[in-house]
């Protein structure tokens, strides 16, 4: 493969950059599997096109998704999605053998820092391959992360091909907390893994400045250049008034689509003193704290039973809606502040189900995780598709990403999870008419899909370009 490589590459160098050139674009989640990071791929095959890039899509088959992943959802509507024409190129992904012995199983979990896919993806990967790059000649191959096995597993495939890599971090990688390692060393595999594709790759790409920041700050031997931010962004048209606010009405409705990522189990691991530990959790490591109970609605549950217990309410109702799956430490957070009657669970909905239901809300809720002396560095993806249901975002956020964008907005009511009385106090203020919000409808539409395909466009040209 090596030699095949080597020959795209030449013929890369004398294409007109003009025309159109191909790419492959490999994506493990794609249509029709029902995720966040699923949208900022197909949004980016969809507009690439539009300046002369045409992405390859190199994922798995539909049917390998139930056995690969422990928690999913598929939405065969997606695949109407997929823009006319576009090649895809789905590859069986077997599943990972299951070993009878308890003891093994658990080895194998333990000492692994990334799904186990990555060995049984690798040979129908090393198969097809050779015929996709001989077919297609593309000028450049994208990478998108997570699911984090994706790095080891393509710097092995791409170990001799010198055609430009584009790795795409959705997500922090090795000082992602939601959860500690297994001990150092573990941390340090990963780290050396980052490190090892941020060598090999032309462009590096992550979707917050605080991302980008930690990876110069680790990685120092990286030019400052070759890491950029293209933040996600959302589709469609957004038509808000220039001013927002939520109607004086008896009933306010508060909405929330999608999981929390949060783990009473995985915070109790990294904040609990390594001597409490059962004795395989001792040397358990975080490279820094986070604290995800703040991207829970604990906070958010707080104030709002302050304020029923402190504010004259009168006739006037609360509705907090949730859409998404119930772990049972959401009921248990909601009824630690006896919260049952103003709670409304509507389980997992499609995507069209998920706008409707945005839509039915007069504001809609989004929080953010605590990073002990730093800032938070992720940006969830519905905050881009609350921006164009035009509704006012109530945001119980911390330093970091989020607050950053949701102040950017003008579209959000900023809480601080830590003040309670002051929380209640603004919410109050929002549901009584009184307080109003004032978009800026210019810094919102920079995050439009297309504009961030433009900017994706740029750096895959610039890496070709620069071979």
């Amino acid at each position: 493969m090596e030699k095949l490589c080597t020959e795209i590459l030449q013929l890369s160098k004398s294409r007109d950059l003009s025309l159109k050139t191909n790419i492959l674009f490999v994506a493990f989640e794609f249509p029709p599997l029902s995720s966040g990071g699923m949208q900022r791929s197909l949004k980016f095959v969809k507009y690439l096109p539009a300046f002369n890039i045409n992405p390859i899509v190199i994922t798995v088959e539909e049917n390998d998704y139930p056995q690969i992943l422990g928690s999913y959802h598929l939405d065969p509507a997606l695949k109407n999605e997929i823009p006319a024409g576009t090649v895809v190129e789905r590859i069986h992904c077997p599943a990972v053998k299951k070993s009878n012995s308890a003891l093994l199983s658990w080895f194998r979990i333990y000492f692994s820092v990334s799904e186990n896919f990555k060995k049984t993806w690798r040979k129908p990967l090393e198969q097809r391959l050779p015929e996709i790059l001989k077919k297609y000649q593309p000028a450049a191959i994208y990478v998108t992360i997570p699911p984090f096995a994706m790095v080891p597993l393509w710097l092995k495939l791409l170990k001799h091909s010198n055609i430009p890599l584009i790795i795409d971090f959705r997500d922090a990688w090795s000082q992602w907390a939601l959860a500690p390692n297994g001990s150092y060393f573990h941390y340090l595999v990963k780290f050396r893994q980052e490190a090892a594709v941020l060598r090999k790759a032309s462009v590096a790409i992550t979707t917050t400045k605080q991302t980008r920041n930690d990876l110069l700050r680790l990685h120092n031997a990286v030019s400052s250049e070759k890491i950029v931010v293209i933040p996600n962004g959302y589709d469609g048209t957004i038509e808000i008034n220039p001013s927002l606010s939520i109607p004086d009405k008896k009933r306010i409705r508060i909405g929330y689509v999608g999981s929390f990522y949060y783990s009473p189990e995985s915070r109790n691991d990294i904040f609990k003193p390594w001597w409490k530990k059962m004795p395989h959790r001792m040397p358990n490591y975080v490279p820094r704290k986070e604290d995800w109970l703040y991207r829970s609605p604990y906070f958010f549950l707080k104030a709002i039973r302050y304020m029923l217990d402190h504010l004259s309410m009168g006739d006037f109702k609360i509705e907090i809606h949730f859409a998404g799956n119930t772990p049972s430490w959401l009921k248990e957070q909601i009824k630690e502040f006896g919260l049952d009657q103003f709670c409304f669970h509507h389980g997992y909905m499609d995507h069209s189900a998920v706008i409707a239901f945005q839509e039915s809300c007069d504001a809609l809720l989004l929080t953010s995780a605590k990073v002990t002396d730093g800032e938070d560095y992720s940006i969830a993806g519905k905050t881009f598709e609350y921006f164009t249901i035009g509704k006012p975002i109530i945001g119980f956020v911390c330093e970091g990403a989020q607050k950053d964008i949701l102040e950017e907005s003008g579209m959000s009511l900023i809480c601080n999870p830590d003040d309670t009385e002051k929380s209640a106090n603004a919410m109050y203020g929002l549901f009584k008419a009184e307080k109003i919000l004032y978009p800026d409808l210019g810094k919102i539409k920079k995050y439009h899909r297309k504009n961030t395909a433009e900017q994706l466009a740029a750096e895959i040209k610039k890496a070709i370009g620069s071979v």
